[in-house]
């Protein structure tokens, strides 16, 4: 199958990370044997000038066989998605007429993020008579949708409604996005079970005997600190260290903020047993959850939480908050799941896990919980729920143009 993907965001050469659940999904499908391309448009507002001279990404780019077509587009009349909308979508409109539309027979178009990709996906759309689909992660739908305004609204809707299909990546999201549409299915994200593994027996993981909890958080802005809830789990880690000295807490992730994360770690007196460890590739990451007893992220809002699922695929025990992602997948079996912004549950949570521990209770074996995540968030288990919804919608319009 002829699959082409638009994101919204997308990686590059300074951010290799930046999209990274788009990039994942995009090789899944091409491991299980679909051609993939992805056209993306890098938009700037005249506040970007800087970046946009600079830019150095490839307009043509074959990764790992993956077809990829980008331009950079500088908006200087507007700024915000408002001013965004338009640019993007004329660019991939541009870059399908220049290297695809008569090269590849696309059978149908994958879009990750209404603002823009959506949007443009339904123009290009009504251009090819290609069908598309949108998948939906991001929380301005969550967070700041009374910031949406009424002329953009009736984009949204409009390139929701005239969807193949919507779909998101919780139930709970599906919920928030029903007012704009009730052809939503739920598929979450993939999970790089490969790289995020049981560790290998008998593979040193340097670990003194305090029961270690991990976290990992972007640190780029404070906002970002308190939707990941970084504030209230430092703030009870202080009350959970007065009163056992056997566990450790290990912060992972970079960014300008981190240095309110030290002022945090100052003002409870919590340096003994708290660490930033900095900014993490990848492998890094994986490591630090092959090496941990337990993850521990109290977001205040996620539409999904990849980050939960990689620790599981690790086989440890996830403490979370009911905020909608980590709804649909924390059992348990797995983990905790707590009512957001509760100390007082956060609390139980990590002293239930650092009792397990020290008790050595077989709770959470491992395996079960990596077999969870395998099942349910590989990328061979999300491609090929993927697979099932293309040949259906490809099949109904196929059916309907043949009447």
């Amino acid at each position: 199958m002829n699959i082409l993907i638009i994101p919204a965001f997308f990686r590059t050469t300074q951010r290799p990370t930046l999209g990274s659940f788009f990039w994942e999904q995009a090789e899944a499908l091409k491991n299980a044997g679909h051609d993939v391309t992805v056209i993306y448009c890098d938009t700037y507002s005249v506040k970007c000038i800087k970046e946009y001279i600079n830019y150095s990404e490839k307009e043509i780019e074959d990764l790992q066989g993956i077809n990829i077509y980008r331009k950079r587009v500088l908006c200087p009349l507007k700024h915000g998605i408002e001013g965004h909308r338009e640019a993007f979508a004329k660019a991939v409109l541009e870059l399908y007429d220049k290297y695809l539309s008569d090269k590849k027979n696309i059978e149908i178009i994958h879009a990750h993020c209404c603002i823009w990709a959506g949007y443009s996906a339904m123009q290009l759309s009504r251009k090819t008579k290609i069908p598309y689909v949108i998948t939906e992660h991001a929380t301005i739908f969550q967070l700041h949708r009374d910031k949406i305004s009424k002329k953009n609204d009736a984009y949204i809707a409009d390139a929701f409604r005239n969807a193949s299909k919507v779909i998101c990546v919780s139930g709970a999201f599906r919920k928030l996005l029903g007012s704009y549409t009730a052809n939503i299915e739920v598929i979450g994200n993939v999970t790089d079970c490969d790289r995020f593994c049981l560790p290998r027996k008998g593979s040193k993981t340097d670990k003194d005997n305090k029961c270690s909890f991990l976290t990992i958080c972007y640190m780029e802005e404070e906002a970002q600190l308190y939707k990941k809830g970084i504030d209230i789990l430092l703030e009870v880690w202080a009350g959970i260290v007065s009163e056992n000295k056997n566990v450790r807490l290990t912060i992972g992730g970079g960014g300008k903020a981190s240095k309110k994360v030290v002022e945090w770690i100052d003002k409870y007196g919590i340096s003994d047993s708290v660490e930033l460890i900095g900014p993490l590739e990848r492998d890094r990451v994986a490591e630090q959850m092959q090496r941990c007893d337990c993850f521990v992220l109290p977001s205040r809002y996620e539409t999904f939480g990849v980050v939960y699922i990689e620790a599981m695929a690790c086989g440890k025990p996830v403490i979370a908050a009911a905020n909608g992602g980590p709804d649909d997948f924390v059992k348990d079996f797995n983990g905790i799941l707590i009512e957001p912004d509760n100390k007082w549950e956060l609390a139980a949570a990590i002293r239930r896990i650092a009792d397990i521990y020290e008790n050595g209770e077989n709770v959470y074996q491992a395996e079960k919980i990596a077999e969870y995540a395998k099942e349910n968030f590989s990328g061979e288990a999300i491609a090929l729920k993927l697979d099932r919804l293309y040949k259906s919608i490809i099949d109904r319009q196929s059916g309907a143009d043949y009447v």
